[in-house]
């Protein structure tokens, strides 16, 4: 077999960022966003090559 079960290796990790409460979404704009703290509002823009 090519890996073995209990290898040691880290598979992945959590990042948090920090949230500093200072303005809120309305309720539907947080709906479409996904979120109602701009903070963390960090939308999906796929690089062209």
């Amino acid at each position: 077999m090519m890996y073995e079960m209990n290898s040691g290796l880290q598979l992945a990790r959590a990042y948090i960022p920090s949230q500093v409460f200072t303005q809120r979404f309305g309720a539907m704009e947080g709906l479409s966003k996904g979120t109602i703290f701009p903070e963390l509002y960090m939308p999906y823009r796929p690089r062209r090559y």
